[in-house]
């Protein structure tokens, strides 16, 4: 795989393309797709959400984790939700049932993932999987402000409490006020 022959990473937000994330640069084909790291805490960050999740049937299948690079490597079969939806592709008849079943057994886990937005969720098969998993915190995780500092874009969701975020209350926030932007608001149903 050449890496000069992957596309950059784009999410569509109101119709517009633009950076998907500020953490890592994702680029593309219809095989792979790599996620390179600009920081080396959201890169450890990635890498254990990627062992949390890695017996889980909708986990990215890992082609290769260099840390030296901070870059991770994984299929890709070019079905994102973001696009799909932005699009109008078919998607499966149960993706969103598909969606919300992802995120209860996650919780079931005590994992909460932060980044609940279609970009970062894709299809395998007619099969809804997630990637960005640097979100996907345990209740547990003590992640300071000076961490998220470039990251928050909204206080009301991002609640510091003695210098800590709040997982509990960004995840719920999040869901609540339908910040990915889902159809419909399925997420509340």
């Amino acid at each position: 795989m050449l890496e000069t022959n992957l596309k950059p990473f784009f999410k569509f937000s109101n119709g517009y393309a633009c950076e998907a994330t500020p953490l890592y640069k994702g680029s593309y084909d219809n095989s792979v797709f790599v996620m390179s790291y600009k920081d080396q805490y959201w890169f450890d960050l990635e890498v254990r959400g990627i062992k949390l999740l890695e017996d889980k049937s909708y986990s990215p299948e890992i082609i290769s984790i260099d840390p030296a690079q901070r870059k991770i490597t994984f299929k890709w079969y070019d079905t994102n939700l973001n696009h799909m939806l932005h699009y109008n592709k078919p998607l499966p008849k149960d993706w969103t049932n598909q969606v919300k079943e992802i995120l209860e057994d996650l919780e079931k886990s005590n994992i909460f993932k932060l980044n609940i937005y279609p970009h970062s969720f894709y299809l395998k098969n007619d099969k809804v999987c997630v990637m960005d998993l640097y979100a996907c915190l345990l209740i547990e995780d003590k992640i300071t402000s000076e961490e998220l500092e470039g990251v928050i874009n909204d206080k009301n969701r991002f609640l510091i409490n003695d210098n800590l975020l709040d997982i509990k209350h960004a995840y719920n926030y999040t869901i609540k006020h339908n910040i990915g932007e889902w159809p419909e608001d399925f997420l509340n149903d």
